[in-house]
Protein backbone atom coordinates (compact mmCIF):
# COMPACT_ATOMS: atom_id res chain seq x y z
CA UNK A 1 0.00 0.00 0.00
CA UNK A 2 1.36 3.18 -0.83
CA UNK A 3 0.90 6.18 1.57
CA UNK A 4 -0.58 9.31 0.04
CA UNK A 5 -0.58 11.92 2.42
CA UNK A 6 1.12 14.84 2.50
CA UNK A 7 3.36 16.39 4.87
CA UNK A 8 2.53 19.69 5.10
CA UNK A 9 5.23 21.78 6.35
CA UNK A 10 4.41 25.44 8.62
CA UNK A 11 4.95 28.43 6.51
CA UNK A 12 6.72 30.52 7.59
CA UNK A 13 6.41 34.81 7.02
CA UNK A 14 9.26 35.88 4.74
CA UNK A 15 11.56 38.62 6.46
CA UNK A 16 10.91 42.00 5.89
CA UNK A 17 12.01 43.19 2.46
CA UNK A 18 12.86 39.59 1.51
CA UNK A 19 14.95 38.80 -0.45
CA UNK A 20 16.74 41.74 -0.15
CA UNK A 21 18.49 42.25 2.74
CA UNK A 22 19.81 45.52 4.10
CA UNK A 23 22.28 46.52 7.01
CA UNK A 24 23.91 49.96 9.00
CA UNK A 25 27.08 49.47 9.64
CA UNK A 26 29.00 52.42 11.53
CA UNK A 27 32.60 52.65 10.10
CA UNK A 28 33.53 55.73 11.65
CA UNK A 29 32.82 57.35 14.95
CA UNK A 30 31.92 56.67 18.43
CA UNK A 31 29.59 53.66 18.20
CA UNK A 32 32.50 52.16 15.22
CA UNK A 33 31.44 48.34 14.88
CA UNK A 34 27.81 48.55 15.71
CA UNK A 35 25.58 47.07 13.23
CA UNK A 36 22.13 47.08 12.81
CA UNK A 37 19.57 45.13 9.85
CA UNK A 38 17.18 47.20 8.69
CA UNK A 39 13.39 45.34 9.61
CA UNK A 40 10.74 48.15 8.69
CA UNK A 41 10.13 50.43 5.47
CA UNK A 42 11.44 53.76 7.66
CA UNK A 43 14.06 53.44 9.84
CA UNK A 44 14.88 57.08 11.31
CA UNK A 45 18.60 58.11 12.51
CA UNK A 46 19.28 60.36 15.08
CA UNK A 47 20.47 61.15 18.29
CA UNK A 48 16.76 60.81 19.88
CA UNK A 49 16.11 57.68 22.27
CA UNK A 50 13.32 56.83 20.35
CA UNK A 51 15.30 56.73 17.07
CA UNK A 52 15.19 53.55 15.31
CA UNK A 53 19.29 53.75 14.96
CA UNK A 54 20.35 55.66 17.64
CA UNK A 55 23.81 57.66 17.29
CA UNK A 56 25.63 58.80 19.91
CA UNK A 57 27.31 61.98 18.55
CA UNK A 58 26.31 65.67 19.41
CA UNK A 59 26.48 66.42 15.78
CA UNK A 60 23.31 64.16 14.55
CA UNK A 61 20.39 65.67 15.48
CA UNK A 62 17.42 63.88 17.07
CA UNK A 63 15.57 62.79 14.04
CA UNK A 64 18.95 63.74 11.85
CA UNK A 65 17.53 61.18 8.39
CA UNK A 66 15.64 58.51 7.42
CA UNK A 67 15.81 55.31 5.32
CA UNK A 68 13.42 54.29 3.56
CA UNK A 69 12.64 50.70 1.88
CA UNK A 70 10.69 49.91 -1.05
CA UNK A 71 10.95 46.30 -2.48
CA UNK A 72 14.95 46.31 -3.74
CA UNK A 73 14.43 50.25 -3.87
CA UNK A 74 16.20 51.74 -0.45
CA UNK A 75 16.52 55.47 -0.35
CA UNK A 76 17.75 58.15 2.57
CA UNK A 77 15.38 60.91 3.49
CA UNK A 78 17.39 63.99 5.04
CA UNK A 79 15.07 65.27 7.45
CA UNK A 80 15.87 69.03 7.41
CA UNK A 81 18.66 68.23 10.27
CA UNK A 82 20.94 71.40 11.64
CA UNK A 83 24.26 69.65 10.12
CA UNK A 84 23.45 68.21 7.16
CA UNK A 85 23.94 64.64 5.74
CA UNK A 86 26.54 63.55 3.19
CA UNK A 87 26.47 60.32 0.70
CA UNK A 88 29.87 59.17 -0.42
CA UNK A 89 31.06 62.78 0.08
CA UNK A 90 27.67 64.90 -1.46
CA UNK A 91 25.57 66.86 0.44
CA UNK A 92 22.09 65.81 0.57
CA UNK A 93 19.84 68.78 -0.04
CA UNK A 94 17.67 69.26 3.12
CA UNK A 95 13.79 67.17 2.93
CA UNK A 96 14.77 65.54 -0.17
CA UNK A 97 15.74 61.53 -0.82
CA UNK A 98 18.39 59.86 -2.68
CA UNK A 99 18.56 56.54 -3.77
CA UNK A 100 21.68 54.71 -1.79
CA UNK A 101 23.05 51.01 -3.48
CA UNK A 102 26.11 48.94 -1.91
CA UNK A 103 28.72 50.09 0.02
CA UNK A 104 27.43 53.62 -0.03
CA UNK A 105 29.13 55.90 2.79
CA UNK A 106 26.28 58.01 4.59
CA UNK A 107 27.96 61.07 7.01
CA UNK A 108 25.84 62.34 9.67
CA UNK A 109 27.63 64.51 12.06
CA UNK A 110 31.10 63.23 12.92
CA UNK A 111 29.46 59.81 12.57
CA UNK A 112 30.01 57.37 9.16
CA UNK A 113 27.42 54.64 8.20
CA UNK A 114 28.19 52.23 5.38
CA UNK A 115 24.91 50.48 3.43
CA UNK A 116 25.34 46.98 3.15
CA UNK A 117 22.75 45.39 0.57
CA UNK A 118 22.44 41.83 -1.22
CA UNK A 119 19.69 39.50 -1.85
CA UNK A 120 19.46 35.87 -0.37
CA UNK A 121 17.44 32.60 -1.39
CA UNK A 122 16.01 30.63 1.59
CA UNK A 123 17.94 27.16 2.15
CA UNK A 124 16.04 24.14 1.47
CA UNK A 125 16.34 21.38 3.89
CA UNK A 126 16.57 17.92 2.00
CA UNK A 127 14.42 15.00 3.53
Amino acid sequence: MVNTKTIERPTRKPPFAAPHVYVLAVVDGAERNAVSRIVQAETVIGRDDDADFCLDDDQVSGRHSMIRVQGSVCTLVELGSLNGTWINARKVPADTAQRLRHLDVIQLGSTRVMLLSGRYTERVDED
